[in-house]
């Protein structure tokens, strides 16, 4: 039962890598995922905001998956005196995970107008010596270096470059023989690819919303809007692991506790029922320093049971890499959670 077309679920998620979304800059990932959203018959809609969502037309949905489509990325905040640009980021990633980050840097207009590295402000052992080991690791020492010729201030404004331009950092994903896929941004495209691949199995969307929201890693998460009528929200995300974590690398991680408590007790049962029921390999764990859509839902005072499950990843919010196994049970209990409708 649910049967996971894998191939099909990797090929959906190199191509969402492909996309740029930093925070509140999804769109490409919008006119990406809503034909087929569509193509599985249902209605899609956009807030002001840019979160996206889709149900059964006519349906009144009492609960909802969410699978936010934000990544981590950059801003230009100054141009240096040595030609390179100052950045600081877009979500919550340490500054060490940028040293090395191949990116795209958007004009005002949205486009790509340039590609470039992070780096640190002392890339060279051949010039500083035994500096670039002791130089701090913080955002206030990367810089952008840009793949231009001419990075004066005049080539840079008339290309639409400058203070305030978006930052995207490129996945640079390898997917190995033994099924792991590593990349950036694995948080949180792997889990909507789970949703796509849910979807493919034909489970039917009654009663359900499915919500992709634009700034979780902004710690905004889902609105009003988004949750009308709903009463339990099944969050989709990354699980992070290390030591102490008792993430499933090769399953379904439930998460009983986050940094804003317990999630709901009735919720997690039923992701934990479904998990035994249908045979899917899965773990509990607690996250002590995490942070979901649902979360900033319950925060705003939102009547909400939240449940989450995750993808179990090693590195988030750096050099991140799943096993293809963990993806395929995570779709599996999507899918046996959309059936399980009452």
């Amino acid at each position: 039962m649910f049967a996971i077309d894998t191939d099909a679920l990797v090929a959906d998620l190199l191509a969402m890598l492909a996309i740029p979304s930093p925070s509140l800059h999804g769109q490409p990932m919008v006119d990406w995922l809503v034909p087929r959203l569509e193509a599985a018959g249902l209605t899609v809609a956009t807030t002001a905001r840019g979160d996206l969502y889709a149900q059964r037309p006519g349906d009144t949905p009492s609960r909802a998956v969410t699978a936010h489509l934000d990544t981590l990325g950059a801003m230009v905040v100054r141009r240096r005196s040595d030609g390179r640009l100052a950045v600081r980021p877009i979500g919550h990633w340490n500054a060490r995970f940028a040293g090395g980050a191949r990116v795209r840097v958007h004009g005002y207009d949205g486009n790509v107008a340039a590609s470039g590295t992070l780096l640190p402000e002392k890339a060279s052992g051949h010039v500083f010596n035994e500096a670039v080991d002791h130089q701090p690791s913080d955002w206030a020492h990367i810089a952008l270096r840009l793949d231009l010729v001419d990075t004066s201030p005049v080539v840079l404004a008339a290309m639409g470059i400058g203070v305030g331009s978006l930052v995207s950092v490129e996945s640079q994903p390898v997917v190995t023989e033994t099924g792991f896929i590593n990349a950036r941004h694995l948080d949180n495209k792997a889990a909507i690819a789970c949703v796509l691949a849910a979807l493919r199995t034909g489970s039917e969307v009654t009663g359900t919303r499915l919500v992709f929201s634009c700034a979780e890693e902004l710690g905004v998460g889902m609105s009003q809007p988004l949750l009308a009528g709903v009463k339990e929200v099944l969050n989709l995300d990354i699980a992070a692991q290390g030591e102490g974590q008792h993430s499933c690398p090769h399953g379904v991680t439930i998460a009983m506790m986050d940094s804003l408590g317990p999630l709901h007790p009735m919720a997690t049962r039923r992701l934990v029922a479904l998990c035994e029921r249908h045979d899917i390999p899965f773990t509990r764990d607690c996250f002590p320093y995490y942070y979901c859509d649902g979360d900033a839902a319950s925060r705003a005072g939102m009547d909400v049971r939240n449940a989450l499950a995750c993808f179990g990843a090693d590195a988030s919010h750096g050099w991140e890499r799943v096993h293809r196994d963990s993806l395929v049970a995570l779709a599996r209990l999507v899918a046996s959670w959309l059936a399980d409708h009452d």
